[in-house]
Parts: structure tokens; C-alpha cells; sequence
């Protein structure tokens, strides 16, 4: 199970460790469901997928689901009954209860957090071994339900936050021959999100891009306009795809998204943003250190690469003219691409790096003064102190040139004298691999990246 081990074993110790209360959150698609499959497969359960509906329906499915596990139709009243006699279930021998897509559920009861947790209170006092998933893709409520005032607060002994798939797992979906370069490719077009990487298979680079995103009868075409259209705090969708097409169109500052996305009232864009960010849509940096002012980023590089070119050719990809988008998809491609490789690269360096200089970093990031005179791709950092600074090449070979700006760039960074040097590219030029090794400079290749 790629990725998931952690998260798999710790479900079944809930299991195992029963009663138990797990409250896992994650956006759609990124495999929450498959990952309650997978760890209570081999346990008695009942598993139940809420959807859009009003409660009496709720309760008939959830009472369906019962009637599978014991083997005889089963009718409830309401959901105390329906806990009541999960109850005698769980006297009677170990049993896993999911209650998955919960916020449907809530919708439509809103008082269904309290009853829940009456029943669980008594499971907990008697050591009913009753272990109880709540999972949801609402983000924002299923964070409050853990919130202080919230009947579930302080109770859920397992909390997790299903997030997608780094660069590396990511890169499992497709097949093993697909070079460094095209896993990274591949990643820029899907992100990390199991689903979308499910749906488009294993094949080429071009081929997914043409056969499974740009082709108008296929799931990815208009994936992200399905989810921002189901998130109930979002009224006015097209206001928030303006939004999102200009930051993948590259504004990323407040001031160059207002003027782009033409939202000529600041209050408003600025709700919208925190919105978009709370629903997990998009993310603000800081640079570390430096001085300038914080930038709006898609989150997902699926999202990004989506609003950048699929959005505003729609009307083309309606009429079919795929082969025409692609290419200039294509054309432009590696201007996209080195967004995505600075991310993979920073990612690399807080999470694969065997390097002191990554390990003991408090923060790594990237850094920028607020005239952007000066930019560092990566940097990490330690009480004030640089302990490295990297630039990003999407280059096939980088050559010196890459190593004599970031020299540049290190001596205008206070406190960044003595830091190590990175450089990270598709490939180098040999002048850089000479000089590097005379200089104490770090090249790190695509394929290092994997490795």
C-alpha cells in the first residue's frame, strides 16, 4: 500500500485498542475510503458511505449495512436505536464502525456529534470494544468537530489528515521505465491525489495529458470545477475559478491577483482567499527570512496545471481540438514545470535529504526581498543562521552561470556567509560538475531526487 503504512497500522491498533474514537479528514480523492478498506478488511465492521441525503434515508442505508453484517434485515427507528444496537453488537465480540462522508450525516441531523458521543461514553465506561471512525472530506467541519466546544473534543485518540501523495510515492502509479524527468512531468500534470493518478493509468506523459485531461468525457476535464462547486462554503463558484486561474496564470502577489481576477474590493478577495486556503484550494508563503511579503500559491499542482491551461481552452476541448492544446501545452510546459521542480525540490530537502545541513534545519523555505532584487529557490534555516541556499534549474544543464548567481545572491543574504550550496537541475554542464567539486558546491539531479 503505497504511503500508507503508517497510517494503516495505527487504524488497526485503534481496532485492536477498541473503544476508540478516530476522526480522519482529507479532501476527496485522496484515497480516505480505500485506506479504511484496507486496514479493516480482516476485522468485523460495519462500513457505512453517507451521501446527499436526508436522514430517515441515512438511517435505512446504515441499517442496511447492519442487516449485511448479521445476516438478516434490520430496521431502525432513529440513531439511538440504530447505536443502541451496534451496541449489543460490540458486547458480543470486537467491532470497527466507520461512518464515512460524515458531513452528509451531519447536515442532516446537526445534533448527530452529541448522540454519538453519549453512546461512545458508555462504550468507553463499560469497555464496549466498539472502535468508531469519522471521516469526512468537509475540511473546515471536520475540524471544528474537534474544536473545545464540540461534543468530540479531546476524545478522538487518532486524528489523522489524509493528505496526497508526495512527488516520490506519486511517481509508484506510473510505470518503472518512465524516467526522472517524466516522473516529475507526470507529477506537474497530476499532483499527488491517488484518484487522479488511478485515472489516468500508467501510460506516457503525453498521453495522459491528451487521453485522460483534455479529452471532454474523461473525469480530470472538469475535476476541479466539480470539487469547488461541492464545497457548501463556496457560493458564486466562478468568482473563486477567476481566482485560481490567476494565480496559475503566475500573479501570486495580493496586489497582481486583484488586478488580474478584476475583484476590485480587497476585503473581498482577501475573504475568498482564506476560504480557498481552508478549504485546502490554495497556500501562502513567507519567505524565510528576508523581507518580503507573503505569495498565494495553488496547492495542488494538479490544480495548478488545470487553471494554467485547461480552463481557459474549454471551449476549444469542447469542440475537440485536443491535439491543438496539447502542443501548446507542451511548448510551454518546462515554463511550468520549474514552479512544480522548485517545490519537489524543497520537499526533497525537508523530507529525503541524508544532509546536516537539511536535517537540522528549523525552517526550510524559499527567500525573497520585497523588490524580489534577491530570490533563493531553497533555504534552510536554524536560529538566524543559513545553513544552505539552492537554486532550481529546469534545466537540461545547468552550467556555471547557476552557480555564479546563487554566489551572488548568497553574499546579499545577512547571515548567509557560511551556508552550504546547492544546485538542483535535470542534468549539469561539465564546467559546473568541475567547478562544484572545487568549490564545495552540492549538484543535485533529477534522478537524485528518487534516489
Amino acid at each position: 500500500m503505497i504511503d500508507r503504512a503508517a497510517e494503516k497500522a495505527r487504524l488497526e491498533r485503534a481496532a485492536d485498542e477498541a473503544p476508540q474514537l478516530v476522526v480522519m479528514r482529507g479532501r476527496r480523492r485522496v484515497g480516505k475510503s480505500y485506506l479504511l478498506n484496507r486496514a479493516f478488511e480482516q476485522y468485523r465492521s460495519i462500513y457505512f458511505q453517507a451521501d446527499e441525503g436526508e436522514e430517515r434515508g441515512h438511517i435505512d442505508l446504515f441499517a442496511a449495512e447492519v442487516g449485511r453484517l448479521v445476516d438478516a434485515p434490520i430496521s431502525f427507528a432513529d440513531w439511538d436505536n440504530a447505536l443502541g444496537y451496534v451496541e449489543t453488537l460490540g458486547e458480543k465480540e470486537p467491532l470497527v464502525v466507520v461512518l464515512d462522508e460524515y458531513q452528509w450525516l451531519r447536515q442532516a441531523q446537526p445534533e448527530l456529534d452529541s448522540k454519538i458521543m453519549r453512546h461512545f461514553d458508555r462504550w468507553e465506561r463499560n469497555r464496549t470494544p466498539i472502535a468508531l471512525v469519522v471521516s469526512g472530506s468537509a475540511l473546515t467541519l471536520m475540524e471544528e468537530l474537534l474544536e473545545g466546544d464540540k461534543p468530540m473534543f479531546g476524545r478522538a485518540a487518532f486524528r489523522p489528515l489524509i493528505e496526497p501523495f508526495d512527488f516520490r510515492d506519486a511517481s509508484l502509479f506510473a510505470e518503472d521505465k518512465l524516467s526522472s524527468e517524466d516522473k516529475l512531468r507526470r507529477y506537474g500534470l497530476l499532483g499527488g491525489t491517488a484518484q487522479y493518478q488511478v485515472w489516468a493509468g500508467q501510460e506516457s506523459v503525453e498521453r495522459v495529458l491528451k487521453e485522460r485531461i483534455l479529452s471532454k468525457d474523461e473525469s480530470l476535464f472538469e475535476e476541479p470545477l466539480q470539487l469547488i462547486r461541492g464545497e457548501d462554503e463556496i457560493r458564486e463558484p466562478g468568482n473563486y475559478y477567476e481566482i485560481m486561474r490567476s494565480i496559475a496564470g503566475g500573479s501570486t502577489k495580493f496586489s497582481e491577483i486583484v488586478k488580474s481576477s478584476q475583484i476590485t474590493s480587497s476585503q473581498l478577495l482577501t475573504q475568498r482567499l482564506r476560504r480557498l486556503a481552508r478549504l485546502g484550494f490554495v497556500e501562502e508563503s513567507a519567505p524565510v527570512g528576508g523581507n518580503g511579503t507573503a505569495v498565494w500559491r495553488l496547492a495542488d499542482p494538479f490544480f495548478a496545471f488545470w487553471f494554467r491551461y485547461v480552463y481557459p481552452n474549454r471551449s476549444r476541448l469542447q469542440r475537440g481540438r485536443v491535439e491543438e492544446v496539447a502542443d501548446v501545452i507542451l511548448e510551454d510546459l518546462d515554463n511550468y514545470m520549474g514552479w512544480v521542480f522548485e517545490r519537489v525540490c524543497r520537499l526533497w530537502a525537508e523530507k529525503y535529504a541524508q544532509i546536516d545541513e537539511f536535517s537540522s534545519a528549523t525552517s526550510i523555505g524559499g527567500y525573497w526581498t520585497r523588490t524580489h532584487d534577491v530570490e533563493i529557490d531553497v533555504v534552510a534555516r536554524a536560529q538566524k543562521k543559513y545553513l544552505a541556499l539552492g537554486s532550481c534549474k529546469w534545466s537540461k544543464q545547468a552550467d556555471t552561470h547557476a552557480l555564479d548567481r546563487l554566489l551572488e545572491a548568497r553574499d546579499s543574504v545577512r547571515g548567509g556567509g557560511r551556508a552550504k550550496l546547492f544546485i538542483f537541475a535535470r542534468g549539469f554542464h561539465n564546467a559546473l560538475i568541475e567547478r562544484g567539486a572545487d568549490e564545495d558546491v552540492t549538484l543535485v539531479s533529477a534522478d537524485d531526487l528518487f534516489s
